[in-house]
């Protein structure tokens, strides 16, 4: 009896509870709706937290302890499972190779010369061969070398950029040559922003990373990348035919292809009826492997030839998705019969969303464009592994995604968006952002459409001849002023989101924060145009409010209390001087707030852009002194070139299908992960000893701190909340 119950104990039909006595156990069989709903969720999260299996258990009538067991026996079965196939596919590889082997082992002892058809030639008579091989080897090599000098010298022995291959849409951190003896708050000026009355801890200097130029696998590979051979062409052809294909039939394909989630309502790939129709082997033979897809349809306020055009054009693409897409890079372009209708090209990028807790996403993919009728355009990604075969094993891998874009009336496009990912998660997510990558709305299709549509909007707001109603242009009186501060919101924006990657990352953990995630802080050496040069101490931390995202929001927009907790204000109200409205929203908009105390150092300007969409928002600030928002203010000046250093917030729904479905919130369990994260300038110099250091590392903790104390204390959000 109890061998048969050992048996089926990692079925998903029971599951069993030890009694009081430790000797026994209750074994209890689920029923086939319980089997259903466990086998479901497991396929989109299995992995669950306390909190889901509490849920889950809520539904089903299951104890959280059944919940675990089930998932724990599924985990190991399905593990098991994994092997066998493993093994079996391994052992028919086996033997096919053996047989190979033999014929080949045959043909050797019975091969002819083809010239006369006599026996094949023995060792003697193919040194011969091999000594004229060899010095054509050597000659070859010579002459590749005389050219490399000759090249060398006529380009004056420049070596390459590699900080512009490491990081072409990022800051890069090599060291600068400047010298400022000051501490300043985020911005090229030297405002000194007075400690706030929580005292910090020092920090030893050998906690914090010093970031020194990139040295990352994927770089490196890309430097050494040779255009690819008439073989890899060939297979990269290939690969691309059928990811095009493939992302057509998964969008065209309605009712069996696309089953809602059982976790959050959204649409998802049925992985049965995807292996059958697409059959392939899976990229990680894991048991902490699991597929993330999605599926959605949006309107976008741009002509389909313009939009098709920004997302193959590898800076403008990255631009876009800037609060998604930290780094892309196109490695090679490949030729086509029709360039009009057919473009590919091999390229990397790397991916990273929301807080410093979440690692970035790697990529090495294919991408093709077809224009399957006059108006309508696939475009298709697919992950290619064959080049990056030195590279380290991928955390993910892309199976073909992409979008279908279909021409308006009207100047618009429907876009119908998918994403499909393999994720291989050897270290699990932090707890507070589990629910929402594995929901899938981490990278998942929607946060790409709400993104496009939200910076298509303004876009489209940068070409107005005057001044739309909804603004308030203030101390900006001309057009080209807008447009310039609207490039800076912009550039603020994106340089916030790649500072969340936060390199050279040293974390001091928060014990008095239940909820905290721990205070992370990362130094790094900027040279950067657009940005102060010197020494940039940044810190972060993000955590879970028991708030909805939009409450949250506009708690950092009111004016009326953003002196009680922003340590740039001084204490001392602000008013706004300009707005400008980014979108159809009138809640997302570059505001120009000016303090009404003056600082030490003169007179203090805020610029702020910020944004709310479907998933949550940002809010991102940098003070500027006077002389550098008259030259933003007045449109003759290169926006780009400006010096400016943000910190803000980035604000996201837990994921949870309540979060997801309402971001205004009304429900009680509705909750907001919140990021913050504060730039400093240290210091001018590249000197400096560990008192420095530790009091730098000091000062921004500090700030990140108590800034956050503020805002829970004024949201009533207490620890233990």
């Amino acid at each position: 009896m109890a061998s048969s119950r050992d048996s089926s104990s990692s079925d998903e039909h029971e599951t069993s509870l030890n009694t009081s006595d430790g000797d026994k156990k209750i074994y209890h069989r689920h029923s086939n709706h319980q089997i259903q709903r466990l086998e479901a969720y497991f396929k989109e999260c299995p992995h669950p937290d306390d909190s889901q299996r509490l849920k889950l258990g809520e539904e089903l009538k299951l104890k959280p302890k059944q919940i675990k067991f089930w998932f724990q026996n599924k985990r190991t079965q399905t593990k098991t499972q994994s092997e066998k196939a493993d093994n079996a596919s391994l052992r028919t590889e086996n033997m096919k190779i053996r047989r190979e082997n033999e014929a080949m082992q045959h043909a050797l002892t019975t091969v002819t010369c083809p010239p006369c058809g006599g026996p094949p030639l023995g060792q003697r008579e193919r040194s011969p061969y091999l000594q004229k091989l060899q010095a054509q080897n050597a000659r070859f090599r010579e002459e590749r070398d005389r050219l490399s000098n000759l090249v060398n010298q006529s380009e004056g022995h420049s070596n390459p950029n590699v900080n512009a291959l490491v990081y072409p849409h990022g800051p890069p951190l090599y060291p600068p040559a400047s010298n400022n003896p000051h501490v300043a708050y985020g911005t090229s000026s030297n405002y000194l922003v007075e400690p706030p009355s929580l005292v910090g801890e020092p920090y030893s200097r050998e906690r914090i990373n010093i970031a020194q130029p990139p040295q990352a696998l994927m770089p490196m590979l890309l430097q050494r990348f040779q255009p690819p051979s008439q073989m890899e062409k060939m297979m990269m052809t290939e690969a691309m035919v059928t990811a095009v294909t493939e992302v057509i039939t998964l969008i065209r394909t309605e009712e069996q292809m696309w089953i809602k989630s059982s976790i959050d309502g959204r649409l998802i790939i049925d992985q049965k009826y995807y292996e059958k129709t697409f059959p392939k082997v899976s990229h990680f033979n894991s048991s902490s492997a699991r597929i993330e897809s999605s599926k959605e349809v949006s309107v976008i306020p741009m002509d389909a030839k313009n939009l098709v055009n920004m997302l193959l054009d590898t800076e403008k693409w990255a631009n876009l998705f800037s609060t998604i897409v930290s780094e892309a890079k196109t490695i090679h372009v490949l030729e086509s019969m029709d360039p009009q209708r057919n473009f590919s090209k091999l390229m990397y990028e790397q991916l990273h969303i929301l807080s410093p807790l979440l690692p970035p996403r790697e990529f090495m993919i294919l991408r093709c464009c077809q224009q399957l009728e006059e108006d309508v355009w696939v475009i298709a990604d697919v992950s290619y592994h064959q080049v990056a075969s030195d590279f380290e094993t991928p955390a993910c891998s892309k199976r073909p995604s992409g979008c279908l874009i279909q021409a308006l009336p009207n100047g618009h496009s429907k876009v119908t968006w998918i994403e499909h990912v393999e994720v291989n998660d050897k270290v699990r997510a932090h707890r507070i952002y589990r629910d929402l990558l594995c929901g899938g709305f981490g990278y998942g299709a929607r946060r790409w459409t709400a993104t496009l549509e939200r910076m298509c909007e303004r876009l489209s707001l940068y070409s107005v001849s005057d001044f739309p109603a909804t603004d308030y242009p203030g101390v900006v009186g001309t057009i080209d002023g807008r447009k310039s501060v609207m490039k800076l919101g912009e550039r603020m924006l994106k340089n916030f989101a790649w500072i969340l990657k936060m390199p050279g990352k040293a974390e001091f953990p928060q014990q008095n924060v239940t909820n905290s995630s721990g205070i992370r802080i990362a130094v790094r050496v900027n040279e950067e145009v657009g940005q102060p040069a010197g020494l940039i101490v940044c810190a972060g931390l993000s955590l879970s409010l028991p708030l909805a995202p939009l409450q949250v929001y506009n708690f950092l927009k009111s004016l009326e209390v953003r002196h009680q907790w922003d340590a740039l204000c001084q204490a001392s109200p602000v008013t706004e001087v300009a707005r400008f409205v980014t979108g159809t929203d009138n809640k997302n908009c570059v505001n120009i707030l000016k303090p009404s105390s003056e600082t030490q150092n003169g007179d203090l300007m805020i610029i702020q852009d910020s944004f709310i969409d479907a998933l949550g928002g940002m809010v991102v600030y940098a003070p500027v002194d006077l002389m550098t928002a008259l030259a933003a203010f007045s449109g003759n000046v290169d926006p780009s070139g400006i010096p400016i250093l943000p910190s803000g917030f980035i604000i996201s729904s837990d994921g949870r299908p309540s979060a997801a479905a309402e971001l205004d919130g009304g429900l009680d369990d509705c909750k907001t992960l919140l990021t913050v994260a504060f730039q400093i300038l240290a210091t001018g110099s590249t000197n400096f000893d560990e008192d420095q250091m530790n009091e730098w590392t000091t000062k921004v903790h500090t700030l990140v701190s108590s800034t956050i104390r503020r805002v829970k204390g004024m949201l009533n959000c207490d620890d233990g909340q």
